[in-house]
């Protein structure tokens, strides 16, 4: 198992490689999103647009960068259940629309009044309602799969080389230590071993 030190280098390691960063890269890698599950083409209903799902699907690819068929399986599902989230908030706002439309032009409240009927009638709202709520919860377990497999993929990467570097040399100081001379002592006056004192003549000389 790899040590807390290698993980945190290998973590270093993996935000080096975060996909194209030049103008050129990022245009070539715009439709990458759809190489290894369904193409936009699949997804798509008429009135829907092509261009703004490819778009949608580039920027998670390009956020993700998955590695293998399984991390690419998992975001494309979270780019499907994206794109039913946003289907069933446009079915929404049309089925209400069409409910409006259906009225007559002196209903006061004719939101209030269209809810009214689809829960009397088809009710057809509540199962777009429960069809947005389901890929809400898709989109949130793919996404918690994709970055649990993202984050074990890190882990397991070969620990970078430590690079070996001598120890800096000791610093110098700025004033270097002053040698002091001592001044030097006078013996103390009187006798000093066989050697008298100049300053106390001996007593055979008085």
């Amino acid at each position: 198992m790899a040590t807390p030190a290698q993980i945190d280098a290998n973590r270093l390691n993996a935000q080096k490689s975060t996909g194209p960063r030049s103008a050129e890269g990022k245009a070539a890698s715009r439709f990458n999103a759809l190489k290894h599950a369904a193409s936009a083409k699949s997804l798509v209903i008429p009135g829907e647009d092509e261009a703004e799902l490819t778009e949608l699907a580039a920027s998670y690819h390009e956020q993700f960068q998955p590695a293998g068929p399984e991390e690419a399986l998992l975001l494309e599902k979270i780019i499907a259940a994206d794109w039913t989230h946003r289907r069933m908030s446009r079915l929404e706002a049309e089925a209400f629309n069409t409910l409006i439309a259906q009225q007559d032009g002196d209903v006061e409240n004719p939101l209030g009044a269209a809810f009214l009927q689809d829960c009397q009638g088809p009710r057809a709202l509540q199962q777009i309602f429960r069809r947005r709520e389901a890929a809400s919860r898709e989109w949130y377990r793919a996404l918690a799969e994709l970055r649990a497999r993202q984050a074990r993929r890190i882990e397991l990467l070969p620990p970078s080389p430590v690079e070996l570097r001598p120890p800096a040399p000791p610093p110098v100081p700025l004033h270097p230590p002053q040698t002091s001379n001592p001044e030097p002592t006078l013996p103390p006056r009187g006798r000093i071993g066989f050697v008298f004192d100049q300053a106390t003549p001996p007593a055979w000389r008085l």
